[in-house]
């Protein structure tokens, strides 16, 4: 039975995203330290966190519940992120191409990127802008196309998700404003209300975080600066970034030569409409201006940054080549994909198992240490709640396998709990570590907190190493001081 391009490539998408969900759930015993990071600000529903703004954590604690506080399911919200980018991706295909094939072929093309997978191994600030930013392009090309109203709104308000997301979607925003600057077909848009209304509800829709953040003392904003300008001068980060981009994207560029019959062109030419010269422009704006910067400045792009910044990769190359073989491309974008599935199977599950013996974060059992931690509270304290969970970042994941959920992150200092911040109100805190039993760890804890602690165990985990926990008395500590 022959199938239609599109037809195959729907199952080929929906293959990939099925595929990508289940491989780190039997690879992995434990969820990214990002994930777990989600879930425990999350929890609190605050309108900021430390790090960063708070949309990626709220969905994803959001999606944690429905799905009956499941660590694994944040799989699933991972690759429908990608999903949801993809679905924007090929509609502004449809903006830009008459051809549906061509649409279809710019979804291939971006799947076909290394970023794809390796990059989008998990739901974070930086890959939330997948989906987001795509959003954001489509409602400005329609913006520039149609001059709605609703379009204004709709722009205003994924623009403000985005930012929600991380403020590094404020780069794109700037390169937006830019286009409009420069490009002189764009110039009446100026004189219409269009414009100013997609300015308004965006601000309108981020007032109460930039509330925020000015009563917590630009928290955020400290951390991206610490992040990035504020750390050692390396002006090689900018090269490191060009390499990362090269590693995530290249098999995009080899998928379209190997589907492309003549000549591959990587520059444009001239005589595109407005729509297709905005695509080239946020196709390389962003990634030179990042670059410039931080040859300039030697400020630290990490490493990942690239991951949601060449989203247009296919359109862009559609663009500029006009001629494309869907079925050469439906068989590389298949091909690659069979291909990344293995060497991501191979990394997560034979990788974790070889490197065990040197890690032994991943040897770790968290469902069991977290039912032997249930087991020990209720015979201590029967159905009193487990409220305040310590973790080093090894045992962090516990906090979703607990059976009362306790919360991890103290929301007065925006930041994890520590012994020494907290009130006797607390009560009894649950207090766990991973740590190797000649070390003094466990020692150097039992001196500071020893007549404290109503009780102890430890959990072997491979070697010298064990899990160490312990039910400390807050309140017992306050009295005697």
């Amino acid at each position: 039975m022959e199938f239609s391009f599109s037809s195959r490539t729907n199952r080929l998408i929906f293959a990939y995203i099925f595929a990508f969900s289940v491989i780190p759930m039997v690879t992995r015993n434990i969820i990214p330290n990002d994930m777990i990071e989600n879930l425990y600000w999350g929890k609190e529903l605050q309108l900021g966190y430390a790090k960063h703004p708070p949309l990626f954590a709220w969905i994803s604690y959001f999606f944690y519940r429905i799905f009956f506080s499941w660590p694994e399911s944040l799989y699933i919200l991972t690759q429908l992120n990608l999903l949801l980018g993809v679905y924007f991706i090929f509609k502004i295909s449809r903006l830009v191409f008459v051809d549906e094939t061509k649409s279809y072929a710019a979804v291939l093309i971006f799947l076909a990127s290394g970023c794809s997978v390796f990059g989008n191994e998990k739901f974070n600030a930086n890959t939330i802008l997948i989906s987001l930013l795509p959003a954001v392009f489509y409602f400005f090309i329609r913006l520039l196309k149609f001059n709605k109203n609703a379009d204004a709104i709709l722009l205003g308000i994924f623009s403000a998700l985005a930012f929600l997301g991380k403020y590094f979607a404020l780069l794109y925003m700037g390169c937006m404003a830019l286009f409009l600057i420069l490009c002189k077909e764009c110039w009446s848009l100026f004189r219409k209300p269009q414009i100013y209304i997609a300015a308004a509800v965006f601000l309108l829709c981020i007032s109460w975080h930039l509330a925020w953040i000015c009563e917590n003392d630009f928290i955020t904003l400290k951390y991206a600066l610490d992040k990035s300008a504020n750390c050692a001068k390396n002006h090689f980060s900018a090269f490191n970034f060009l390499i990362m981009q090269f590693i995530f994207f290249f098999t995009s560029f080899w998928a379209f030569a190997y589907a492309h019959p003549e000549k591959m062109r990587f520059t444009p030419r001239h005589g595109y409409s407005t729509e297709e010269n905005f695509i080239i422009f946020i196709t390389i704006a962003p990634n030179v201006l990042l670059f410039l910067v931080s040859v300039i400045t030697g400020m630290r792009i990490g490493s990942f940054w690239g991951t949601n910044m060449l989203t247009m990769i296919g359109v862009y190359l559609l663009i500029i080549n006009e001629k494309i073989d869907p079925n050469r491309l439906f068989v590389f974008a298949r091909n690659i994909s069979v291909f990344f599935a293995v060497v991501l199977f191979i990394k997560l599950g034979i990788a974790r198992r070889l490197l065990g013996e040197y890690d032994p974060t991943n040897m770790l059992n968290i469902r069991e240490i977290a039912q032997r931690i249930d087991a020990d509270w209720t015979q201590k304290f029967g159905d009193q709640k487990m409220k305040i969970l310590k973790t080093d970042k090894a045992t962090a994941a516990l906090h979703t396998h607990l059976k009362d959920s306790p919360s991890s992150y103290d929301v007065a200092r925006c930041d994890l709990f520590r012994i020494c911040d907290l009130h006797p109100h607390n009560k009894n805190v649950v207090v766990t570590f991973l740590c190797d039993k000649n070390d003094g760890e466990i020692h150097n804890f039992q001196n500071l907190h020893g007549e404290n602690i109503l009780f102890e165990n430890t959990i072997h985990v491979i070697k010298n190493f064990f899990v160490y926990y312990a039910f400390v008395n807050i309140r017992n500590s306050h009295e005697k001081n």
